[in-house]
């Protein structure tokens, strides 16, 4: 990495200017450190330390951002229902095409924008990382957060299992016919 752009850091910004690196040739890159304190994931939470490396290369027509991160996420256990710091890692690539070419700032037509699912770079000729960040933070937290084992509350896998349920829900249990499964087909 050339030693000129090491001053840049991406602390607590996930906004970058590309202007300069889209009229490089094809191949050129570039590598941004990455920390942000508390990283918003919309109504699901917030994620926080947040640190990792965003490297930018420039392609023919777009510029393909890979990502590398890590943090916690604060998350609801499944089982006993309190909060915890879930750790989360992920690394993944992104593609950002511009909408306005930088030597005549003349909109870029895309031929099929519906079906596009490459991000943007701004007419500013900024790349924004937060969305696709925040898409691949919420797709690598666990689908149930479980805050440990030795977590206080019941087993939920187990419960279905005759014999394993919890005193809890007996009262429940008093209600179900003893009828085999299969008549109840």
């Amino acid at each position: 990495m050339n030693a000129r752009y090491r001053t840049m850091y991406l602390y607590n910004e996930t906004i970058i200017n590309v202007a300069a690196l889209l009229q490089e040739p094809v191949g050129a890159s570039r590598e941004y450190p990455l920390q942000l304190d508390n990283f918003s994931l919309g109504e699901d939470g917030s994620a926080g330390n947040v640190e990792g490396t965003v490297r930018l290369t420039r392609l023919a027509d777009e510029i393909l951002a890979n990502i590398r991160a890590k943090g916690e996420v604060e998350l609801e256990c499944v089982r006993c229902l309190r909060p915890y710091a879930q750790p989360f890692s992920t690394k993944f690539a992104a593609e950002f095409r511009p909408t306005v070419d930088v030597r005549t700032g003349i909109h870029v037509q895309v031929e099929d924008e519906e079906e596009d699912e490459r991000f943007t770079i701004d007419a500013n000729h900024e790349l924004d990382i937060s969305e696709v960040l925040r898409q691949e933070i919420l797709v690598s937290l666990p689908m149930r957060p479980i805050c440990g084992p030795d977590c206080p509350g019941p087993d939920l896998e187990k419960l279905g299992n005759a014999g394993d349920i919890d005193d809890r829900f007996a009262a429940l249990a008093e209600l179900l016919d003893d009828e085999p499964a299969d008549n109840l087909k």
